[in-house]
């Protein structure tokens, strides 16, 4: 009825289409009851869609608010067509490969690497409920980790699917998943061993197949063990259906197994080549199949990791050997059998034969023996034994069946063996997790008993599947206290009888087997005569060309079955013969060891001559066996359903092929969910989300708490039919089709307000248009009249303007007229005066010039005059002169040679000179001293010059070499810090092994204490030597045998151990060796005055609190021995005194720290516990006795230690072990006591972070009127939201930094150290909250991410009233404020993308791409991100060279490193302590 109801005019229907299975259409006019046509558009036109009687009207399409949604049972309308689309727009549009269909999960391979896989993604799911997370392969695994942990319930993950469906790889991402989470932080030898499994599985159970390259061609159910704590403790595995037959037959475009070709391509190694191998297209069980490479896969490589996962596993040993029996079984194949005698009725191998020869070499068996049974056989004829030869046929069958033998058995011992290897000892196994990894429904061409075991098996799980469904749907229903009536739902039991009953298929197989002359023939006509004549059977059919193949009506699909070899696959039988031969070889002797023990081999039986006709165990007897247990385990524990499709069949990326996947739909029981959840109520809605929803349509109070009573009222009216909804506790409970229902009357009514809307909007429109045009047609008048009276005034205006131009350019014409003849005359006398005066000027010129030429000429005749007299007079003079001096110089030569006159000039001249000795003696007693101080002020001067010079260069080579130190300082600090954190997790495996032994043994007595634990200093602290504690000696004449400030480098906990060449109290100077040696005596007598006047109590008090080294070093500079003798003296005192209290010391000191109290901690002074610690550890070095100094350090150590473990024993970072330097000691506890703190802060932030930030509604009725959440709807089966409830809000995170920030000034930690930290949590918050924004589809939305903005100002402003956003604890915020802006931003146009790539600067496009695929309109005036929008965007992020890493989820374990300032502590003294007396250390005070 409601299907008629809804065929009207604008319905989507849809009709079948024999390439895209469904396509949508329209419904273009009402359907009445009777007519024989639907009116349909389609894509490419009009279409008349034929309807016989109401029954054949084609299924409705959902509306589009359900589009992509992710859970399929949310779908209004469950039926093929609707799956199908809602898988498609997931896969194609969105790029999801994982939806929901009730409690399975729908997986579709994508044949591409996604980046959704990564640790961070783990970290993402790990801890979330199911229902609030994107669909996904660990949100599964999740699902059964905490209900295991939570109920104390086994759990079993059931995965499925056909070849090449990636049912493989999402088994190892669950086992990797639980890895991850069950070995916590430090991943312990188990979990390495469980993923280790793999390759080694893969290796010899894989095969390339025409559907996969990498095929699984067993079953297998592996069991992961876990602790009461939750962790990983052992595991095992179960195999099943191994597929041998492919060890010696593979179909065109097949393969063998991977491990042949493997040892095939390293056989050029060093350690194959004993193994004779060749190439693989030599052999004949590697080359049937033609493909000998898998494009993309590097067979040496593969075989070096199945090496290193042998290696992990403990078992290197056995390599070799394996390889040995593999390359065996190869040469096996080419062991060349011969066909002779007359009719061909015996063969024969050639005794040369070199593959049978390497065959026997590598096993260590008798070549001939052999040769001899692969064509001989044994019979019992009349209790006697009789050889018989076989035929060329029948031998290599025999060689063929002894190759599967050798394979099977061989897989089964290296399941034994990785089983062995997984178990731990001394630990019980509490519950838990098993993984099945098992082939899905097949249907071939021609299908044989593989595919008949195979497509058995899938029934039972099919059952098993079908009632688990069924029992959570009634589940949900008592749970709600709902009145309903028993669904009814197909049941396969029938199909399962005629295969496994009482003369079923195995039991009239297994019956013809043991006839002697059993054929395939007559077990078909058993069938036959069985199933069809005496008791027809409803799902058993015969082909109508066919008498050799049966019919089997599967739950799935019809398969028919090729009869041709069941009975020998069935039998799987090898001769005893040839088992006993390799019975006799030490190499494969272990592998058949079991048959002496077990009844059967592990997939066959060995049939001998004496007990030929002696029943065995059939391959399907044991494999129902196998079957069987398996399905008693699954249905002992909570099953979880993993549904793995296939796209398509050309492995191309993101490729849908339809029918394809209809197929496997139908196969793997995700339609027979949908039928049942239709049965029953699949549209299930919480009273809250109906309310938000459909409010419009509510009557009575429109609260938020009246919701319940609201719906409960209002339903009947909206949907008269009391049976197609359902009251339940928290949910309301709609049939199939109801929810279209109530968007239609939604839709109706919203269209019914929009015409009142549009009415009143329309009428005030017109009001206003017709106020407008009166206001402007009163306005164009008032415009006109003034325009036309504007243009009179104007025209006047022109008229006297046109004569004022008249007048003034007729007087201005006569003017011109006038000017210019006046201007005329003017010129015209101008130039005729000119002309004259030049003329006059001319002659004066030349006059003048005549005049000045004559007075030249004379002047100069004059002068030549002039200058010839003067000459002649100076000539005559020199003339008269010279002879003169001639006379006077003879006379003056006459008078000095005369001794008198010589005496009388002389005579004056000694006195002079006598009196000039005087003044020089004088002058030179002054002179001495003035030079010297003039040369020594030079010298001061170059010598200052000098060093102002070199200081230059200095200060240049210093700041250089600072900020190369500083560089790799910074450097090595992260390295340092990474090796810190490498060593913690050894170190913490390291206990966990010890604690694992120790479980095991039984100690008397006390054990001895590690010698790792012992703390020897051999050296003082460089902390006692700090400038503060120097500040007597500060005045000291001998500075340079102290260290000086720039000398004691910084104590970074980064880098924490550093050496000192020499020790600062044992260095000497020059002068101090000077003064030992006695050459200056004044100086030596200066130095011991200076060491008696320092001698002053502070100084002593350095000295005693100082290494025995100052108190020897003083006492050699005071030269007076009475002093000697005193100290000696008040030394030996106190030395014995102090070797009484030691032993004291230490036990208060551990007590101390260790049993200190909470409460009593706080109320302490900030550093107390530090100045205490270093005021003990000076007490204990005043005594001079290194072993005793080194036992407190190593008491106080072990008793910080042993306190941080006390407070987390999940996760430690254990100290270093070597306690020979105290700096280092204490440097890696204050990193381990700074990791803990944090580790301790971000677990208590881990369970809000998500819930407070993004859920909680900071800004009351934002999203009231939002659309539903749409992953907020709980699963059938999952619990209940409890509503109402104290979730965590903003105010909860800020109150829980607030404490840590509280706690940690109350300690007076620096503020560089607080930013530090507070920006490693902000950055954890950040990062939480962005990755499960991107796997939240409910969280992206416009209302929401306003709620989120505002989460993170709230955040932000409370960094900054705290003054740590220096230290970038803001900035680590930024990618969650862009993808927050994201949302709310336009996503329309071309302008919009450009705007947002801008905007985005932190994001990474894949992060972009993924938050607008999850956008989801918040209410009905939003749109959908179109996929050419989303195209637009990734074309302009490929132009942007952003430096964000590959993967789409940010890192939660990223951990920044960290730096602890050196701060100089004060001068420190135990009377300044106020020591309260319940540490019950008092007596520190008399230090």
């Amino acid at each position: 009825c409601y299907k008629l109801e809804k065929m009207q005019y604008g319905a989507n229907v849809w009709i079948p289409d024999p390439d895209a299975v469904w396509v949508s259409a329209l419904l273009l006019q009402d359907y009445s009851p009777g007519e024989k046509h639907l009116l349909l558009q389609l894509s490419n036109g009009k279409v008349n869609y034929p309807v016989a009687s109401p029954s054949d009207l084609p299924p409705l399409g959902n509306p589009d608010i359900l589009e992509g949604e992710n859970d399929l049972t949310a779908l209004s309308f469950l039926h093929e067509p609707a799956v199908l689309h809602n898988l498609r727009v997931r896969f194609l549009d969105y790029s999801s490969i994982y939806t929901y269909c009730g409690i399975v999960l729908v997986a579709i391979n994508p044949y591409d690497q996604l980046p959704i896989y990564g640790e961070e993604v783990i970290d993402a799911y790990s801890g979330q409920d199911m229902a609030d997370m994107e669909p996904h392969i660990f949100s599964v695994a999740e699902e059964a980790y905490r209900t295991m942990t939570r109920e104390e319930k086994n759990q079993s993950i059931i995965i499925s699917g056909e070849s090449g469906s990636g049912k493989t790889v999402s088994a190892k991402f669950t086992m990797r998943y639980f890895a991850v989470v069950g070995g916590a932080a430090q991943q312990t030898s188990v979990e390495e061993r469980v993923l280790a499994s793999n390759p080694i599985m893969e290796s010899i159970g894989n095969a390339k197949t025409t559907r996969n390259d990498n095929s699984s061609r067993f079953g297998k159910y592996i069991e992961i063990g876990f602790g009461r704590k939750g962790d990983i403790i052992a595991a095992n595995m179960r195999t099943y259906l191994l597929e041998k037959s492919r060890v010696v037959f593979q179909a065109s475009a097949e393969r063998n197994y991977h491990i042949f070709y493997q040892l095939c391509a390293s056989r050029e190694l060093p350690e194959m080549r004993a193994l004779k191998l060749d190439g693989p297209e030599r052999f004949r069980y590697t080359s049937q199949g033609g493909e000998i490479h898998i494009p993309g896969t590097d067979d040496l490589s593969d075989l070096e990791r199945t090496r290193n996962a042998f290696t992990i596993l403990g078992r290197p040993d056995q390599q070799m050997e394996l390889f040995r029996i593999l390359a065996a079984v190869l040469h096996l194949g080419n062991v060349n059998i011969q066909a002779s005698g007359r009719s061909s009725d015996r063969s024969y191998i050639d005794a040369d034969d070199r593959s049978l020869a390497v065959f026997s070499k590598l096993l260590g068996v008798e070549g001939p023996q052999m040769a001899h049974w692969l064509c001989q056989r044994r019979l019992a004829v009349g209790g006697e034994m009789l050889v018989k030869p076989m035929s060329g046929q029948q031998a290599v069958e025999a060689r063929d069946a002894l190759a599967k033998h050798i394979y099977g058995q061989l897989f089964t011992w290296t399941v034994q063996r990785l089983n062995s290897a997984l178990r731990t000892q001394g630990r019980q196994s509490k519950s838990f997790i098993g993984v099945l990894d098992i082939y899905g429904f097949e249907t071939f061409d021609r299908n044989s008993f593989e595919q008949f075991c195979i497509n058995y098996a899938n029934e039972k799980l099919q059952q098993q599947f079908n009632r688990h469904v069924f029992h959570l749907e009634q589940e949900e229903y008592v749970r709600e206290e709902l009145a309903w009536s028993r669904i009814e739902f197909s049941d396969n039991q029938q199909c399962i009888n005629l295969i496994e009953g009482q003369l079923g298929l195995f039991d009239l197989l297994d019956e013809e087997c043991r006839m002697p002359k059993g054929s395939d023939e007559s077990w078909v006509r058993k069938l036959y005569d069985q199933h069809l004549t005496s008791k027809p059977h409803p799902h058993f059919r015969k082909p109508r060309m066919s008498n050799s193949a049966f019919i089997i009506l599967h739950f799935a699909d019809m398969v028919q079955y090729e009869c041709d070899g069941f009975l020998d696959k069935n039998r799987d039988t090898v001769f005893e013969e040839l088992i006993n031969i390799l019975k006799a070889s030490q190499l494969v002797a272990e592998l058949f060891q079991q048959q002496g023990n077990v009844s059967s081999v592990a997939n066959g039986s060995v049939r001998s001559g004496k007990r030929a006709r002696e029943h065995k165990l059939t391959v399907g007897f044991q494999f129902r066996q196998s079957l069987q247990m398996l399905m008693d385990t699954l249905n002992s524990t909570t099953p979880h359903y993993v549904r793995c499709i296939k796209p398509n069949d050309l492995k191309e990326p993101f490729l849908f092929d339809p029918r394809r996947t209809v197929q496997q739909l139908r196969a793997c029981g995700v339609l027979e969910t949908i039928r049942i959840s239709a049965a029953g109520y699949p549209s299930r809605w919480t009273y809250e989300e109906f309310f938000s929803r459909y409010r419009l349509l509510l009557r009575g109070s429109q609260s938020q708490e009246q919701a319940q009573a609201s719906c409960r009222q209002t339903l009947p009216e909206l949907i008269p039919d009391p049976d197609q909804y359902c009251f339940g506790k928290t949910k309301v409970f709609f049939r199939a089709g109801q929810v279209a229902l109530l968007e239609r009357l939604r839709a109706e009514r919203l269209r019914v307000a929009a015409v009142i809307i549009q009415g009143r909007v329309r009428g005030w429109l017109a009001r206003i248009r017709y106020t407008r045009i009166c206001w402007a047609t009163v306005t164009i008048q008032r415009y006109c009249r003034g325009a036309l009276a504007r243009r009179l005034a104007l025209t006047l205006r022109y008229t006297k303007a046109a004569l004022v131009i008249q007048k003034t350019y007729r007087m201005v014409v006569v003017r011109q007229l006038f000017l210019m003849i006046r201007q005329a005359t003017i010129i015209i006398q101008a130039f005729t005066r000119g002309t004259l005066e030049r003329r006059r000027y001319r002659l004066l010129v030349a006059e003048q010039a005549a005049v000045l030429l004559q007075a030249r000429v004379r002047g100069w005749l004059a002068r030549q005059a002039y200058r010839r007299v003067r000459a002649a007079v100076v000539y005559m003079q020199c003339c008269v002169r010279r002879r003169a001096a001639r006379r006077a110089l003879l006379k003056l030569k006459t008078e000095a040679r005369s001794v008198e006159r010589y005496r009388e000039l002389n005579k004056g001249m000694e006195v002079k000179l006598m009196q000039l000795q005087l003044r020089a003696d004088q002058e030179y007693l002054h002179l001495p001293h003035k030079y010297t101080f003039s040369l020594l002020s030079l010298c001061v001067f170059y010598v200052f010059i000098l060093l102002c010079v070199c200081a230059e260069h200095v200060q240049q080579a210093v700041s250089q070499a600072s900020a190369a130190l500083r560089a790799e300082l910074d450097e090595e600090r992260r390295k340092y810090q990474g090796l810190l954190r490498e060593f913690t997790r050894l170190e913490q495996r390291y206990d966990n092994l010890r604690e694992m032994s120790l479980l095991t043994e039984c100690t008397k007595g006390h054990r001895r204490t590690d010698s790792t634990q012992s703390l020897s200093l051999e050296h003082p602290s460089p902390t006692l030597l700090s400038p503060h504690s120097l500040t007597p000696l500060s005045s000291s004449p001998l500075p340079s045998a102290f260290p000086s400030p720039e000398e004691v480098r910084r104590v970074s906990v980064t880098s924490p151990s550093f050496e000192r060449k020499t020790s600062v109290w044992s260095s000497e100077t020059p002068m101090v060796r000077e003064c030992r040696s006695g050459k200056n005596k004044s100086q030596k007598r200066n130095v011991t005055k200076l060491s008696l006047s320092l001698l002053t109590p502070s100084f002593l008090l350095v000295c005693q609190l100082a290494s025995p080294s100052i108190v020897c070093y003083d006492l050699y500079l005071v030269d007076e021995s009475c002093f000697v003798r005193f100290l000696e003296s008040q030394l030996r005192g106190q030395r014995n005194q102090r070797e009484e209290e030691l032993e004291a010391l230490r036990w208060q000191l551990s007590q101390a720290i260790s049993d200190i109290r909470v409460d009593s901690a706080l109320s302490l002074p900030p550093g107390l516990p530090a100045s205490v610690l270093f005021l003990c550890v000076r007490h204990a070095d005043c005594s001079g006795d290194q072993t005793h100094t080194r036992s407190l350090c190593s008491a106080a150590v072990t008793a910080m230690k042993a306190a941080l473990k006390t407070l987390d024993s999940d996760k430690l970072v254990p100290l270093t072990t070597d306690l020979s330097v105290l700096i280092r000691a204490l440097s890696n506890l204050c990193i381990q006591a700074y990791q803990q703190l944090l580790s301790i802060t971000e677990k208590r932030l881990q369970n809000i972070i998500v819930p407070a930030l993004l859920e909680s509604e900071t800004i009351p009725g934002l999203s009231g009127s939002a659309v539903k959440l749409g992953t907020s709807r709980k699963r059938a089966g999952s619990d209940p939201r409890t509503v109402g409830g104290d979730a965590p809000t903003m105010g909860l995170v800020l109150r829980e930094l607030g404490a840590l920030h509280t706690a940690l000034s109350h300690q007076a930690l620096p503020p560089t150290q607080m930013e530090q930290a507070f920006h490693q949590l902000t950055y954890l918050i950040s990062a939480s909250a962005f990755n499960s924004l991107l796997l939240r589809k409910d969280m992206c939305c416009w209302s929401r991410g306003m709620q989120i903005r505002y989460n993170v100002s709230l955040l932000e402003e409370w960094l900054r009233s705290r003054g740590l956003q220096a230290g970038g604890a803001v900035a680590t915020l930024e990618p969650l404020i862009q993808a927050v802006q994201l949302l709310q931003a336009g996503k329309k146009s071309e302008a919009d993308a450009q705007a947002l790539v801008q905007t985005c600067t932190a994001l990474s496009s894949q992060q972009i791409v993924k938050i607008l695929t999850l956008y989801t309109p918040s209410s009905d005036l939003d749109e959908r991100v179109t996929l050419n929008f989303i195209r637009t965007v990734q074309g302009l992020l490929k132009g942007r060279s952003d430096g964000q890493p590959p993967q789409l989820l940010m890192d939660v374990r990223r951990v920044f490193p960290v730096t602890f300032p050196y701060l100089p502590p004060p001068v420190l003294h135990a009377e300044q302590l106020v020591i309260p007396d319940s540490l019950k250390i008092s007596f520190l005070r008399r230090a």
